[in-house]
């Protein structure tokens, strides 16, 4: 059973190895490579993309290694270096997500003040703040944090050693129940629950208003036809025809440019709409998969630490599940991109090719025939314009014959 759960555990993390690493590189090298993707919000998927990028590259190989051996086979400092990797990739996702929310909220809620200032200046000092933020808090986490040896007394009178990166690893702090219940509460507060409130009023406020919009899309009522049948009931007179024609010219033109409107209107909601979903999906998937971990870690270190309570099946499976959706996290936001995003995904596509050999293949035999043979698309497109024209010809004289066979061109014809 052991030797089956080593060979899960180590399956699992090289899938989420590979799959974060290619995932996630990738859509940071599309934003920086596609100068129009350099938006405000692709920026700060970027920030996303990166913390989760340095959480599989430096955490995950070396916590296979420590799950699969039962023990932690690392020094000191590298466990302090994946305690604060840990912490810094959990503050750059939670204060990236609050500010892609917030951004949104900016954008459809208050247009007009969202434009006011140079958005790539604020963004830059967001994303800084984000990381010197998220920084901060991961220090004390990794100053407390180190290698715990503890040994079990077994019921054959054996005894078993056991060796993990723990924080905090210093007993006067383990056994200070104010210290522990003091931090557990701040770090559940922090992470997840004020995110959590913030990011739920920000799209509550976005709802609300995508639905106002939608009711207030300006849709004309009145046109030209109309107004054109009003008048020709009094067209006895050449004014009145050059007043229908100036009419008519006027009404035209606003209808044309109320259409423009229109248009124009309902493809930045749809547009904002998508945005906003996209964004929402990223907010739900990351609650989602840090739920079970933050309520582990609020029973083990205040329920089991402080007061002593039972540690039973029900805790240890919703500590693995924890674990899994964690790992899984730091990988799962390139996919729900590529499905999402039809931007994304047509540069995926690009620059993964075995995604879509078909389409890949196809453009580029379309490409080297066209290099090769440029003559020959000026000869199909003369043939296009040959053929067609003999077809009108032929439809001409088909016509013709028909009107001659006519009963009226018969009875005409002397």
């Amino acid at each position: 059973m052991q030797i089956l759960y080593r060979i899960i555990v180590l399956i699992l993390f090289s899938l989420v190895y590979v799959i974060g690493l290619v995932g996630n590189g990738l859509l940071i090298f599309i934003v920086f490579r596609q100068k129009n993707l350099r938006t405000v919000p692709n920026l700060l998927v970027v920030s996303l993309a990166l913390g989760d990028f340095l959480f599989v590259l430096f955490c995950v190989p070396f916590g296979a290694v420590a799950y699969s051996l039962e023990y932690y086979p690392f020094s000191t400092f590298y466990c302090r270096f994946e305690n604060f990797i840990i912490n810094l990739s959990l503050g750059v996702s939670v204060f990236s997500l609050l500010a892609l929310s917030a951004d949104r909220y900016k954008i459809i809620a208050k247009p007009l003040s969202s434009h006011a200032n140079d958005p790539s200046n604020k963004l830059k000092i967001v994303v800084l703040f984000i990381w010197l933020f998220s920084a901060c808090l991961a220090i004390p986490e990794t100053i407390y944090s180190g290698i715990i040896t503890e040994i079990l007394a077994q019921p054959d009178n054996s005894t078993v050693t056991l060796i993990y990166c723990w924080s905090p690893n210093e007993h006067t702090l383990l056994v200070n129940h104010t210290f522990m219940i003091i931090r557990q509460i701040l770090r559940l507060i922090i992470y997840y629950l004020l995110p959590f409130i913030f990011i739920s009023i920000f799209y509550s406020i976005i709802a609300k208003t995508l639905f106002q919009t939608r009711n207030l899309i300006y849709l004309p009522k009145s046109s030209s036809r109309s107004v054109k049948n009003d008048f020709n009931n009094n067209n006895n007179n050449r004014s009145i025809g050059i007043e229908l024609n100036t009419m008519n010219r006027k009404m035209n033109s606003n209808n044309h440019t109320a259409l423009k409107q229109d248009l124009r209107t309902k493809k930045q909601l749809q547009a904002r709409q998508k945005v906003a979903k996209t964004v929402l999906f990223l907010c739900l998937v990351f609650f989602i998969c840090w739920l079970p971990k933050q309520l582990h870690d609020l029973y083990w270190f205040i329920g089991v630490l402080v007061y002593s309570s039972d540690w039973n099946l029900f805790w240890q499976i919703n500590k693995t599940i924890g674990l899994i959706l964690t790992y899984i996290y730091s990988c799962i936001n390139p996919f729900a991109l590529y499905f999402l995003s039809s931007t994304f995904r047509h540069f995926y596509k690009r620059h993964l090719c075995f995604w879509s050999n078909t389409t890949c293949h196809s453009s580029r035999k379309l490409i080297k025939f066209k290099n090769r043979h440029p003559s020959r698309q000026i000869s199909i497109t003369t043939n296009y314009q040959r053929r067609s024209s003999l077809n009108n010809s032929s439809t001409f004289y088909d016509d013709l014959n028909r009107i001659k066979t006519s009963k009226y061109y018969q009875q005409q014809s002397p």
